[in-house]
């Protein structure tokens, strides 16, 4: 008897833990960001470096602030899985007028597991923006899915 308490206690663990690896999975596997990052160009194209912004805000349009004053060199933004477009504010600096960007997509529902049913993915078809201090937009990958890749680049010239 002592026998099958402990087997049967052994086994509840092992569920338990195999529930809670599929819980990790479920959310790294659910999230689809797209990745932007900032360049500058100081040389008409023979520079380009990676930058950092000091007090970089950006928020969903009509939505919430997702980042307020923070010193940031990329952003990862989550794209409505509802629509087939998405814009948000982006002001780099205090001193700085915001840009809009609209980004337009086509939304694939990917079956991730039982568990963890399905997520959506995206397929990036055009990015529209206000060029206040955006100069350029390259899209580096057109597939939003779950992996942190950089989806877009930024560039921006300096001087302003």
């Amino acid at each position: 008897m002592k026998y099958i308490s402990g087997i049967i206690a052994i086994l509840l663990l092992s569920v338990f833990a195999a529930c809670e690896d599929e819980t990790k999975t479920c959310d790294q596997t659910l999230i689809a960001d797209l990745g932007i990052n900032f360049k500058k160009d100081t040389l008409d194209g023979f520079l380009v470096k990676d930058t950092a912004w000091p007090k970089v805000t950006l928020m969903a349009l009509n939505k919430d602030t997702i980042l307020s004053n923070a010193l940031r060199s990329s952003v990862f933004v989550s794209l409505s899985p509802l629509s087939d477009t998405s814009s948000f504010y982006l002001k780099l600096d205090s001193t700085k007028v915001a840009d809009t960007l609209t980004f337009l997509y086509t939304r694939k529902p990917n079956f991730v597991s039982a568990g963890c049913g399905f997520a959506t993915f995206f397929t990036l078809d055009t990015v529209i923006s206000t060029h206040h201090t955006i100069d350029s937009i390259h899209i580096n990958n057109k597939e939003v899915n779950s992996s942190n890749d950089t989806h877009l680049s930024l560039f921006f010239i300096f001087p302003y």
